[in-house]
């Protein structure tokens, strides 16, 4: 009896193995698939390719078939300055305004210092000149500590057409004049040039790589149909209309891209010069919404003080612009600060606009560059 037990016991044993898998105890045979592949996740893993699931696994550049899929960083948000060293400054003819000049911009410098942030100084002939004449290298200085310099090109809003070689000269003049005080490998763009003549192409030649300070004025140069509306007629522009924020839409604004020449603002990947703008205006127009397309009636604000209602609103229209940005290409956000704002008299309203621009950086939304920085992020992740 007890010898049919025990085979009655193995008897059942065996049975009970057969019905087991060997990927797991009970498990059915034929029962096991594979887990479907959890795409959009935002995490690229296990069946996961840049083929079968781009959403979650891109390819990082120069990439290709055969390797590992690694998830792109998201591209940052530039928060950037321009002040404009200006055309009818004095500085090359009297001493007083240029040392008047530096005490301003290292008023602001200093502010900035204290707070992680990075000022552009962009400078036309007066300034430049006065450099040499003074025998101080401001500009070098400004460089030395950090911060971005480039070149101003307050010139060829009224001109009429010309060779794009002669206009080129315009820009090559005011070029080399800043070069000789930082370096060409400093000064990469110019702010402005806008004109009826060919900017794209002349600031190129000149050797300029990018193009910053982008207003209505740029659009002199492009067919009415290339321009926002037909209202946007020369003498329109002409008619105190050339400071709006453009390209007119923010969201093509914001991002840096190629063209081809200055017939219109269509990307070009074989083009001759990077267009970054970013423009928001001067930061004590940004309350009553002027320099926009959208609002005609405040285009300009001269008499509009700088106060803190001007950087609330930078601060909402930062969040904003971060929550509908593609979050995988370059964006950069540029507010002018004239030379005049400066003073102890702003102390203030400038520290509070260092200050709040700190904390979103400190939130991860912004990434303070100056201009020549941006040019530069923009070639390293899209080369």
């Amino acid at each position: 009896m007890k010898q049919l037990m025990m085979l009655f016991i193995i008897l059942m044993l065996s049975l009970s193995a057969c019905g087991t898998s060997a990927g797991g105890i009970g498990t059915p045979i034929g029962s096991q698939t594979s887990s479907p592949s959890p795409c959009g996740d935002g995490i690229c893993g296990g069946p996961e390719n840049a083929t079968n699931c781009p959403a979650d696994c891109a390819l990082t550049p120069g990439s290709g078939a055969g390797t590992d899929p690694v998830a792109r960083e998201r591209a940052p948000l530039f928060m950037t300055t321009m002040t404009h060293m200006e055309h009818g400054f004095t500085d090359d003819r009297d001493q007083a305004v240029f040392e008047r000049h530096i005490e301003q911009l290292t008023y602001g410098l200093d502010l900035a210092d204290e707070y992680g942030g990075l000022l552009t100084i962009e400078s036309e002939q007066p300034f430049a000149i006065a450099n040499v004449t003074w025998n101080r290298n401001f500009m070098a200085e400004i460089v030395a500590r950090g911060h971005g310099v480039g070149t101003h090109c307050d010139f060829g809003f009224r001109d009429e057409l010309m060779p794009v070689e002669r206009y080129s000269l315009f820009f090559a003049e005011n070029k080399a004049l800043v070069d000789g005080l930082v370096g060409p490998e400093n000064n990469l763009g110019c702010s402005g040039g806008g004109s009826r003549n060919d900017w794209a192409i002349g600031a190129s030649m000149a050797g300029f790589r990018y193009l910053n300070g982008i207003v209505s004025m740029h659009y002199l140069s492009m067919p009415i149909e290339n321009r926002p509306g037909p209202e946007w007629t020369d003498d329109f522009i002409r008619a105190g209309n050339h400071h709006f924020n453009s390209p007119f839409d923010l969201y093509q604004r914001i991002y840096l891209f190629e063209v081809a020449d200055a017939t219109d603002f269509v990307p070009d990947p074989q083009g001759v010069i990077v267009i970054s703008s970013g423009e928001l205006g001067a930061l004590r127009n940004l309350a009553e919404g002027s320099g926009e397309y959208d609002n005609l009636s405040r285009q300009t604000c001269d008499a509009c003080p700088l106060d803190r209602a001007d950087v609330d609103a930078l601060v909402m229209l930062i969040r904003e612009i971060d929550q509908n940005r593609d979050p995988d290409r370059v964006a950069k956000l540029a507010v002018y600060l004239p030379v005049t704002e400066f003073v102890p008299e702003n102390e203030g309203v400038l520290r509070y606009f260092f200050a709040q621009m700190q904390v979103l950086a400190d939130e991860g939304l912004i990434t303070w560059a100056t201009q020549l920085q941006v040019y530069q992020a923009y070639l390293d992740r899209d080369p």
